[in-house]
């Protein structure tokens, strides 16, 4: 396989393996050393979202995280948002769990943005992390695929409720599917507009509408939106 080049004289060699649980981590691990890396398996507690991505970036050119790293104590955060993170210092990680189906919508979302890969455990075999570091050191560098560009577009509140102790905003995208609702915290809404907030009300995001799945889409850049109109086929 040929190397992935993050510049004319930089290659990554080396993947942190960020996991909740070191036998876990062990698995992955060998995945990446398949895919032509040399695996580097963090196994001490971190203190804090930047010593952790320091640490890797002093040790290692890319990541693989899983998401729930405080079930074992690994770190007090989301691997979702240490991705993020890396993402800021430009270097390319790939986000795994087997919790997919349950954190999609909140823990995962609030990050989505800086999230461009994101694997089922079962999914992660050295042609999907080679493959998928690949894709994010692309972005990385600019080359977004349609599926990962964000347009301004009209959204819809359908419904407000608390998931896990968190608001969490219901809405409709006509731009991506007129007849599917897509979950969000709204925390990732300003909070200057949260007490506007209510079911019938409309806002306008950046959002991923090339996104074939709901999993995948990612919200940002909030506005309220105009009073709809009765003729729009929106109200």
């Amino acid at each position: 396989m040929a190397a992935l080049r993050i510049s004319a004289d930089t290659e990554i060699q080396r993947i942190a393996i960020v996991d909740d649980e070191s036998t876990d981590a062990q698995i992955p691990g060998r995945e990446v050393e398949a895919a032509g890396f040399e695996p580097i398996i963090l196994k001490r507690h971190f203190r804090s979202i930047q010593e952790l991505a320091a640490f890797i970036k002093a040790e290692a050119q890319g990541a693989l995280c899983t998401h729930r790293l405080a079930d074992y104590g690994f770190a007090r955060f989301y691997g979702a948002k240490l991705v993020a993170s890396l993402y800021d210092l430009k270097i390319p990680a790939v986000l795994i769990t087997q919790y997919a189906d349950l954190d999609k919508n909140v823990s995962i979302r609030k990050w989505r943005d800086k999230i461009p890969v994101l694997l089922n455990r079962d999914e992660a075999d050295a042609d999907t992390i080679k493959c998928g570091l690949e894709e994010c050191l692309l972005e990385l560098q600019g080359h977004l695929p349609e599926e990962r560009i964000p347009y301004r577009v009209l959204l819809r509140i359908t419904n407000i409720e608390n998931q896990s102790d968190e608001r969490v905003v219901d809405v409709i995208i006509p731009g991506w599917n007129p007849y599917r609702g897509v979950r969000f915290p709204v925390s990732l809404i300003p909070a200057e507009l949260h007490e506007k907030l209510a079911p019938g009300v409309r806002l306008f995001a950046r959002v991923n509408i090339g996104a074939a799945r709901s999993d995948d889409l990612y919200f940002r850049e909030f506005e309220l939106a105009a009073e709809p109109d009765d003729d729009d086929g929106l109200a």
